[in-house]
C-alpha cells in the first residue's frame, strides 16, 4: 500500500534534484519514507483506525488529493475519521474520491452551493483546493445550521450515495484537525 500511496502521490521523491549522487538520492527517499511512516504511525497510534484501515482509504482518493495540494496528514486523518464513524474502508475511500471529483467538475452544481455559502473551492489559480481547507471553511459556515441544512449541501457536494459519509466529515472536522496536527508533528513516530 505503501508503493500504491507513493505511486500516486511521489511523497517518496519529493525534493530529489538531477545533481544528487546515487547516495543522496536513497537518503533522501528513505528520510522521505519515514517522515510518511511516522505521520501514518502517529494516526493509527492516536486513533481506533489501524494503519492498514487508513493506506486502504487513501489510496482511493490520494491522487485527487494530492493534485490539490493535500497533505498526507489531513489524507490519513480523513481517512481515519471515517473509519471512527463506523465507515468500511472502501467506502470511506469511494466517497472521498467523489467528493473531490465533484467539486472538481462542478458536478450538479456541487462547487456552486458552497460558493453561495461563501466557501471557495479554488485557488487563486483556479485549481481545486484542498479538501481539508475546504471542510474548515464549511465548519465555520455550518454553525447554527439545521440537520436538514446540513443534509442539503452533503447531498449536494458529496451526491446521494456519499452525502452520509461528507455529514460525518463535517460533523466531525474538529477530530480532522486534532489528528492531521498530531501527525504533522509525528508525536507517534514510527
Amino acid at each position: 500500500r505503501m508503493v500504491n500511496l507513493q505511486q500516486q502521490t511521489k511523497f517518496m521523491t519529493d525534493g530529489l534534484r538531477d545533481n544528487m549522487t546515487e547516495e543522496e538520492r536513497a537518503q533522501s527517499i528513505r528520510v522521505n519514507s519515514m517522515q510518511v511512516l511516522d505521520q501514518l504511525n502517529t494516526v493509527e497510534n492516536r486513533s481506533a483506525a489501524t494503519m492498514s484501515q487508513v493506506t486502504y482509504v487513501m489510496n482511493q482518493f490520494a491522487s485527487q488529493a494530492h493534485l490539490t495540494g493535500e497533505s498526507i496528514a489531513y489524507m490519513a486523518a480523513m481517512s481515519a475519521t471515517l473509519i471512527e464513524a463506523g465507515e468500511e474502508q472502501g467506502k470511506g475511500g469511494r466517497a472521498l474520491r467523489m467528493i473531490y471529483a465533484r467539486l472538481g467538475a462542478n458536478t450538479s452544481g456541487a462547487a456552486d452551493a458552497l460558493h453561495d455559502l461563501g466557501v471557495g473551492t479554488k485557488d487563486a489559480e483556479g485549481n481545486l483546493r484542498p479538501l481539508s481547507d475546504i471542510l474548515r471553511d464549511l465548519n465555520n459556515q455550518m454553525e447554527g445550521k439545521t440537520a436538514a441544512d446540513k443534509q442539503n449541501i452533503a447531498q449536494i457536494v458529496a451526491g446521494n450515495r456519499h452525502y452520509v459519509r461528507f455529514i460525518k466529515l463535517m460533523e466531525n472536522f474538529g477530530r480532522v484537525e486534532q489528528l492531521a496536527a498530531e501527525a504533522s508533528l509525528a508525536m507517534s513516530p514510527a
